[in-house]
């Protein structure tokens, strides 16, 4: 079967069009205009979060940094929880069992509907 009209032209436009772009994403020039546009971005990215964490900070509202921070001050806290809970065990006598380590249903929670 021959090969359709439609094909045939669209070859004729599309492979100079491919060989054309391809040495031009290739080359230098675009490499160059490639990384400026990428360090645009990322310095458009830092203003436009620095200007609405100060919009947060006028009206109090957490920003990004504040739950940060917080999730960090958690993740200290666990470790510090954990360093103690060790330490206590290893100087608990073999076989003792504290009450407080016994489980207890957390309070405040829900059963699902």
């Amino acid at each position: 079967m021959s090969t359709p009209l439609w094909r045939t032209a669209f070859d004729l436009v599309e492979r100079p069009v491919a060989a054309a772009s391809e040495s031009w994403l290739q080359s230098d020039t675009f490499m160059d205009v490639a990384a400026v546009g990428f360090k645009v971005q990322r310095r458009m990215r830092a203003q436009s979060r620095q200007a609405l964490e100060a919009w947060l900070g006028l009206f109090e509202l957490p920003t990004r940094r504040d739950v940060s921070d917080l999730v960090n001050q958690v993740a200290a806290l666990e470790r510090q929880v954990r360093e103690l809970r060790a330490q206590r065990d290893a100087e608990q006598p073999n076989g003792a069992t504290p009450a407080s380590r016994r489980r207890r249903p957390a309070q405040g929670t829900r059963s699902k509907r």
